[in-house]
């Protein structure tokens, strides 16, 4: 069973609530939540790097709907119109033991956006989300062992943030890049662990429409462990965001938080991992609250 079998930080929604609720783009752009990652996978299998030839691959899917967000004073109100969005996604993820200590990690999505507003009006938008890539190190590099690795992270756009504010973005249209520290406790012999990870990204600016979205810092805190055949883990989520700059103008109102819990179940399934998250938002501001379920199949190689 995976050491570490819940969620990187993700906002769990992937409600780009812009289109049919704001008047402009760059408004659009001020609250758009495309996911940041499979609400189902972890950053990697393990507390510790992926060993040398090992790896895995992972198709997930994840189904979330919104009808009302935290506002930026973190209380919780209904879409204008009484609006509901709802978000398919299909993530497909892999990632590979380079050497003892090294191992890289890729992530494409697939994202089907829908909002239908109180008045019956519909939108829909179907293509690439967030194209992600990282490098992960640990000490075990020069030969030392320890439960800790260090994640470099980078995010490409993999479709244009549009410009005609009737489009439902697929992405925020802008380049990140993290740094995160991940670390974890198993004791031998034990059915439970402890793992966690905290870290922080930089947000570039969308050149297109001049909108920069504030920097992030994130966190993941969890207890797992194993009863009978079947695999569990209870996390929390955080994010905290920085003041987005729109056109020149800080937004002081309009920085992004969010907590959530964030359970886990999992299970082998033929010759692969079964598991199911269902995350539950807590508090935030700017984000949708969104509920939803995502599974996804795990199948890895080389052990």
């Amino acid at each position: 069973m995976s050491k570490k079998l819940g969620n990187r930080f993700t906002i769990a929604a992937s409600i780009v609530a812009a289109a049919a609720l704001f008047p402009t783009t760059t408004e659009a752009q001020a609250i758009c939540s495309a996911p940041h990652s499979s609400p189902t996978l972890s950053e990697s299998a393990s507390i510790r790097t992926l060993p040398s030839g090992e790896g895995w691959v992972q198709l997930s899917t994840s189904f979330t709907t919104a009808t009302e967000s935290f506002n930026p004073t973190g209380d919780r109100q209904d879409f204008l119109g009484g609006s509901t969005f709802d978000t398919r996604s299909a993530f497909l993820t892999a990632s590979y033991g380079v050497t003892r200590g090294l191992e890289i990690w890729g992530q494409v999505p697939v994202h089907r956006l829908r909002t239908e507003g109180g008045n019956g009006g519909v939108s829909r938008s179907t293509g690439l989300g967030d194209i992600r890539t990282a490098v992960r190190v640990s000490p075990a590099l020069v030969g030392v062992e320890a439960p800790v690795a260090l994640r470099l992270g980078y995010k490409q756009p993999g479709s244009d943030f549009p410009i005609d504010a009737t489009e439902l973005p697929l992405t925020e249209g802008q380049r990140d890049v993290e740094v995160s520290v991940e670390s974890g406790w198993a004791p031998v012999e034990s059915p439970f662990y402890v793992s966690g990870w905290a870290g922080y990204r930089w947000r570039s600016e969308n050149t297109d429409t001049e909108h920069q979205p504030g920097d992030e810092v994130f966190a993941h805190l969890a207890i797992g462990g194993t009863l009978g055949v079947l695999g569990w883990e209870l996390g929390v989520d955080g994010l905290w965001g920085g003041t987005p700059v729109d056109q020149g103008l800080r937004l002081s109102s309009q920085d992004r938080q969010l907590i959530q819990i964030v359970p886990t179940i999992a299970s082998f399934v033929g010759p692969g991992n079964l598991e199911i998250t269902a995350p539950i938002p807590v508090s935030g501001r700017n984000l949708p609250a969104s509920y939803g379920l995502s599974v996804g199949y795990r199948i890895g190689w080389g052990r």
